[in-house]
């Protein structure tokens, strides 16, 4: 029993990352309709601006997240503009050949610069604490605090913000928003800038318990999608709670087959993602368009 409630708090701290990871994924399948295959590679490039920032200057990973994803917005606003704005308007094939293209070109980059030995950022604090006997990683902990604060802050920007209406507008009727005085260019523009930040302060937080290396992406971009099928798209609550399922699910089958390896849990999100978009395409949250309930 105690080795099940601990697997169960480990999943639930992993479930908090994966709710953050998923969120620049499914805003920007919601609101443009652009699948981009590139997320996981974000999510590495800001796991080595957080070890660039400790190895050079010695800035906590954590703080890093003040440099990182003001830095990253910018990278995402101008993406957008030079490249993704292109293939908005055009068929999903394209996008995904785009961003696939993206997404081979940035690892491949990334292992040119920094080879593909993996890196380490370490952290002073990297111990654990107890609590009703049971034991929590202090650095998960903080990964965890910290993701269900960017939720809960992009929660309050696209409910009660102007801009965040204006993209909720264009996610739902990009149409009608442009005819009510919403420039949708602009809105799509802040929109991947701001995802692209979200997903690189994930891969900043990450970078503090997982290896890293420039091709690290893949498996998180397949887990984005299983997360999105679960939760549906652009919803914050459906990000959370399909990540804390996966994160349970690969906890609770690590247990149950021990000395596998991290393979499994790619093999999980699989298996995982079939399940669901067989049983319950819709998502768990049904009856909801996107961006309907963030």
């Amino acid at each position: 029993m105690d080795q099940l409630l601990q697997a169960l708090v480990n999943g639930l701290l992993l479930g908090g990352f994966y709710g953050v990871m998923v969120l620049g994924f499914s805003v920007i399948w919601g609101v443009m309709g652009v699948i981009n295959l590139a997320h996981g590679e974000f999510v590495m490039i800001g796991a080595y601006f957080a070890w660039v920032l400790n190895r050079s200057l010695g800035i906590d990973p954590f703080l890093s997240l003040i440099v990182i994803m003001p830095v990253m917005f910018f990278v995402g606003w101008l993406l957008q503009r030079v490249l993704i704005n292109r293939i908005v308007e055009r068929p999903h094939l394209i996008a995904l050949l785009v961003t696939f293209g993206l997404s081979i070109a940035l690892a491949n980059l990334f292992k040119l610069f920094f080879t593909a030995d993996p890196r380490t950022v370490p952290v002073s604090y990297n111990g654990s604490f107890e609590l009703a006997g049971l034991t929590f990683p202090i650095v998960k902990t903080i990964v965890f605090g910290l993701s269900l604060v960017v939720m809960l802050a992009l929660h309050i920007f696209l409910q009660y913000t102007r801009l965040g209406k204006s993209i909720r507008a264009a996610a739902q009727n990009k149409e009608a928003a442009r005819i009510v005085g919403v420039e949708v260019g602009r809105v799509y523009a802040i929109t991947f800038g701001i995802c692209i930040a979200l997903t690189a302060a994930a891969g900043a937080m990450v970078s503090t318990t997982i290896p890293v290396f420039p091709f690290m992406g893949p498996p998180f971009t397949l887990k984005a999608f299983t997360i999105t099928a679960l939760g549906g798209l652009g919803r914050i609550p459906g990000a959370l709670l399909g990540g804390i399922i996966l994160g349970v699910v690969e906890t609770l089958v690590a247990i149950m087959v021990p000395g596998v390896g991290t393979n499994l849990g790619i093999a999980t999100s699989f298996v995982l993602l079939v399940v669901i978009l067989i049983v319950r395409p819709q998502g768990l949250l049904k009856g909801l368009r996107p961006m309907e309930v963030t």
